[in-house]
């Protein structure tokens, strides 16, 4: 971790945008399931959906070719009781909602028992890390190289937002910052997949039945 940490930093030029990102119609939405999925799936979900529209924010640089995968590896932070582990959820946009949400389920459960092998944790094309179980609210993430983007996702607060009318509504809102390798990454294009995750989000019916792209 440390020297990928150190790669990250002395290798890339990383830069950092960051939004609020409305959880109300993801937290209801989960409310009403008897299967309650993990709200994090939400935000994999929309990730990985948003991704192949968003392909530069997916990719990394090789010297001076960027290279650009034509697959979704999703990294999935998961506490351990030595830290922080990194599994990968290969080809995550091609995968059923409740599908993706089995196997971080799986994933996780396979982490703290010690028990990931080295194809779990290789090939990550992009990374998700969500500290909001810890309080956290915002941070700066490094991606591990050769990642370009990481996703961090902060805890969501409850706090009165204008409605349409302009009248307090209580909403539940959590930021969500994104942090790119600025060499080829811009800030419109990292401000855009943000947009797509927070659209995505405010859909939760729609996201779930998504059958994600073709294989």
């Amino acid at each position: 971790m440390a020297r990928n940490m150190s790669a990250s930093v002395a290798e890339n030029a990383l830069s950092r945008v960051g939004r609020d990102i409305d959880l109300t119609e993801v937290v209801s939405d989960r409310d009403s399931l008897s299967t309650r999925p993990s709200i994090n799936t939400y935000v994999l979900a929309a990730v990985s959906r948003g991704l192949p529209h968003h392909p530069l924010v997916n990719s990394h640089l090789d010297t001076k070719t960027i290279v650009t995968p034509g697959t979704v590896n999703l990294g999935v932070a998961v506490s351990v009781d030595q830290g922080l582990v990194v599994p990968v959820v290969h080809d995550a946009q091609t995968m059923l909602f409740h599908e993706l949400d089995r196997k971080v389920a799986e994933l996780a459960g396979r982490a703290r028992a010690g028990q990931l092998k080295s194809p779990d944790i290789e090939g990550a094309t992009f990374t998700v890390s969500n500290l909001g179980m810890f309080g956290i609210d915002d941070g700066f993430a490094l991606p591990a190289p050769p990642q370009a983007a990481i996703l961090l996702v902060g805890r969501g607060r409850r706090r009165f937002e204008p409605d349409g009318d302009g009248q307090p509504e209580l909403r539940v809102v959590a930021r969500f910052g994104l942090t790119f390798d600025h060499r080829f990454i811009d800030g419109v294009t990292a401000a855009r997949f943000l947009a797509e995750v927070a659209d995505s989000l405010a859909d939760p019916r729609r996201l779930r039945n998504d059958q994600g792209d073709a294989p």
